[in-house]
């Protein structure tokens, strides 16, 4: 697995349920929760979906944190000193 695109697809995921739940921790679990993995003939099948599960993860177990401390367990310190 390439772990550049893993953390390309991770940031990827990530913004795209934030800007769908405008910010709010919970309802971007429950976004990603509707999300389809990617399909056996996608281009970075592995890595998208082991973002896709990753991203989940620290979603659903840290639905009633704070937002910057999603992203700084998913290794998103940037963003997240940026959604401070």
């Amino acid at each position: 697995m390439d772990h550049k695109l893993f953390l390309k697809y991770l940031e990827k995921y990530t913004l795209e349920a934030l800007e769908a739940s405008g910010d709010d921790v919970s309802r971007a679990a429950d976004y990603l929760e509707k999300k389809k993995r990617a399909g056996l003939l996608q281009k970075n099948r592995g890595e998208k979906n082991a973002a896709l599960d990753r991203t989940r993860k620290i979603f659903n177990s840290s639905r009633e944190r704070s937002l910057y401390v999603v992203l700084k367990s998913l290794g998103l310190d940037d963003l997240a000193k940026e959604k401070l």
